[in-house]
């Protein structure tokens, strides 16, 4: 037991001064390349406000009150302990920025969304809430007088928000929401109706116990006509916490996680909210009781008001990097120090990362982590130019977000497993952020839906610019089986480069035929959404190739590139061995399929000298995460 503590010990001591050592007590070890500064990559990978970034790292490290974890608690205690977390984000989080800077510098809310080191999601959840979807909403869709009005109060919690979209009975099929505000003039005054039992808006976080106020989206009346959906702000409780008349709201209960967050549904009989709540930016009601809009129809209308709340879904993405980070370096740290099973010596048990199929399971998810986190990079950069391309931001939004939070699932699912017994630990936070992050798969829209907005642009885009005939590759070229051509990032980018423009062309060609068959447009596309989904994954992914390759190549230090270079080809590799378009369309032979997956391993395993330094360059402090980042051996002595 002694000779495994000390080996344990050394192993710890290693991965933090690379300690040479361990190699004279097993000739196996795999020895770690401390070949370029992981502090560096940091920087350059968080490139953003870095007095924040600075000053919030040293601020995380000696917080008590949020480094609280919240497990083992009760519902009431778990809501209990959220709620004064949340409120002191808040604190803190004005003290740097207010809800402003969503629209001027949302860098400076990147910054602090990505530097979160907490235990419990559920508060930085709720901050969510009434932060980025309550207080987003005033900056984004109210005119000037409504920001004056209420900003400066979200900002000091004088009003507690949250946000009512979802209903029973509609959740995706925004535009069919039954709430309706029907505007009565003689006292210019909305009358809001939840006119049916699925019209209830449902799973509303923050709304069981704590939000005094709302954003309402429901189908606006005026003068017996339907102007479709627009957002109200309205008071849902009397500051004394009872319920304000015509709000009745019940609690949801028990959540598979984020049971901090208080979840309700609620009901709205006959509420009545003056004529000035009506967020206005899109169209209001002026005083003689018209409905008035800068946007016609009603269809665009529309899609300005949602596109204007595309914020969330990046917050999604940049979180899902971030909770990825979390389970890789714990898994990967913790398969440096773990053996298992003798290998050709006797003496010595192997490490877990000394096995290839253990690699293959954690190895492409970092490669994954990297490639997102650049395309996030990308879409800040978009949202903060002055001249917002509106389009661009709505799609790549989408598409990061259903790639990213999927990514996420998937990848805390191999971490977790990966770290065995351990891994259903909760202090070591893989389980219990992978059930925390299980909600991103559908908040902010189901990624089936968002995928088929992705395909959807780009069939448009391919009417004016039909994309070229798909050619397969020459015999001499899928003869090529050389790591080198194959690694290549020319042969990577013209791989799903060919996919994507085959798959327009393949789907435009289906959609046509169900039409002359006799298929409405919408039956044609409903029976051929599992394609148009296809599409929208075959352009998310070519982007994001694009915009990794773009952000290692501009990296200075070239053996830190060359390690990054590795996960680029690992990312891309990884996405044609697993989608049989490649082979089917003879884009690679047989035998290019084969090397695939033989160089899918052999990076794995080149990555393997690298990867403590990649992930220590995600920024998270490894001391401060579960035992079996660290030294789990005498953690558990008794």
């Amino acid at each position: 037991m002694e000779s495994t503590i000390r080996r344990i010990q050394i192993n710890t001591q290693h991965l933090l001064s690379n300690n040479d050592c361990l190699s004279e007590i097993d000739p196996q070890y795999i020895e770690i390349k401390q070949s370029f500064d992981a502090n560096s990559l940091n920087k350059y990978l968080f490139p953003y406000e870095p007095e924040l970034k600075e000053s919030l790292s040293t601020f995380w490290k000696n917080e008590t009150l949020l480094l609280q974890s919240s497990f083992g608690l009760s519902l009431e205690q778990e809501r209990e302990l959220t709620f004064n977390q949340f409120k002191r984000l808040m604190e803190l989080a004005t003290k740097h920025f207010g809800l402003i800077d969503l629209e001027r510098n949302p860098k400076k809310f990147a910054v602090f969304t990505q530097g979160y080191r907490f235990q419990n999601p559920s508060a930085t959840t709720l901050m969510g809430v009434h932060f980025s979807l309550f207080g987003a909403s005033i900056v984004f869709l109210g005119s000037e007088e409504q920001r004056k009005k209420y900003i400066e109060k979200v900002e000091k919690l004088e009003i507690i928000g949250c946000f009512s979209l979802t209903e029973l009975g509609h959740g995706s099929n925004v535009q069919s929401i039954e709430t309706i505000a029907e505007y009565d003039h003689d006292k210019e005054e909305f009358i809001i109706n939840s006119p049916t039992i699925t019209s209830q808006k449902y799973f509303i976080g923050g709304s069981a116990k704590n939000a005094t106020h709302t954003i309402i989206m429901a189908q606006l009346k005026v003068n017996g006509k339907m102007e479709g959906v627009h957002a109200f702000v309205a008071q849902i409780r009397n500051y004394d916490g009872s319920l304000v008349k015509g709000v009745d709201i019940r609690d949801c209960g028990v959540k598979m996680a984020l049971n901090g967050v208080d979840n309700g549904r609620i009901m709205f009989k006959d509420l009545r909210i003056p004529r000035d709540q009506l967020l206005n930016r899109f169209g209001g009601v002026n005083k003689a009781g018209i409905y008035t809009s800068p946007i016609n129809p009603a269809n665009k209308r529309f899609a300005n008001t949602i596109g204007a709340l595309v914020l969330g879904r990046y917050i999604i993405s940049i979180g899902s990097v971030a909770f990825n980070s979390v389970g890789l370096i714990t898994a990967i740290r913790y398969s440096f120090s773990r053996k298992q099973f003798q290998g050709s010596d006797p003496k010595f048990e192997k490490q877990l990362i000394s096995y290839s199929s253990h690699r293959k399971r954690l190895i492409p998810h970092l490669a994954n982590t990297y490639a997102t986190h650049f395309s996030n990079n990308y879409l800040l950069d978009l949202l903060c130019e002055k001249e917002k391309k509106e389009k661009e931001i709505h799609i790549l939004a989408s598409a990061l977000k259903a790639y990213s939070s999927w990514s996420t699932r998937d990848c805390l699912q191999e971490c977790r497993e990966s770290c065995g017994g351990q891994g259903f630990l909760s202090e070591n936070l893989i389980g219990n952020f992978k059930s925390e992050t299980e909600i991103y798969t559908t908040f902010e829209g189901d990624n089936i839906l968002l995928y088929q907005q992705v395909a959807k642009f780009m069939l448009s885009e391919s009417r004016k610019n039909p994309p070229p005939d798909y050619q397969q590759p020459s015999n001499d070229q899928k003869q090529k089986t050389d790591k080198h051509y194959i690694r290549s990032f020319e042969f990577l980018l013209a791989a799903l480069q060919s996919r994507l423009n085959q798959t327009i062309q393949y789907v435009t060609e289906k959609l046509s035929d169900s039409v002359s068959e006799g298929a409405a447009i919408m039956d044609a596309w409903n029976d051929n959404g599992t394609y148009i989904v296809r599409l929208g994954v075959a352009y998310t992914e070519k982007t994001i190739l694009d915009k990794f390759i773009s952000g290692v190549m501009n990296y200075p230090d070239e053996n830190t590139r060359n390690a990054l270079k590795l996960l680029v080809s690992l990312y891309a590799l990884n996405i044609i061995d697993r989608d049989n378009w490649f082979l089917k369309y003879q884009f690679i032979s047989p035998e290019q399929s084969e090397s695939i997956s033989v160089q899918i391993l052999e990076l794995c395993k080149e990555i393997v000298p690298y990867s403590i330094s990649l992930t220590d360059a995600l920024g998270f402090d490894h001391e401060r995460l579960g035992p079996i980042a660290g030294d789990w051996i005498s953690r558990n002595k008794f």
